[in-house]
C-alpha cells in the first residue's frame, strides 16, 4: 500500500542532502523564531470562552448535585 505522497517539501532523491541551512529553517519554525508567523491560538477569545462554559458547566453541576442531597429523602431498610 505505498502512496505516491510526500512528506516532505522538496524531492528527495539519492543525491538530496540536508544541509545546516534547512535544519536551522525548520526549527525555527518550531521554535517561533522565523520570519513566517508561528501557528499561535488565532482566537484568544475561543479559548476564553470555551474556558467560561466549562467553568460554568462545573458550577452548575455541583450546585445541583447538593440540591439533590438535600431534597432527596433517605431511607434506611433494616433486616429482620
Amino acid at each position: 500500500m505505498e502512496s505516491d505522497t510526500r512528506m516532505t517539501d522538496r524531492n528527495s532523491g539519492p543525491d538530496s542532502q540536508i544541509t545546516s541551512a534547512d535544519l536551522e529553517e525548520r526549527f525555527s519554525r518550531l521554535t517561533g523564531e522565523s520570519d513566517e508567523n508561528p501557528s499561535a491560538i488565532q482566537r484568544p477569545s475561543i479559548v476564553a470562552g470555551a474556558l467560561l462554559i466549562s467553568g460554568m458547566l462545573i458550577i452548575a453541576f455541583l450546585f445541583g448535585r447538593r440540591l439533590g442531597r438535600k431534597r432527596s429523602t433517605f431511607v434506611e431498610i433494616v433486616r429482620v
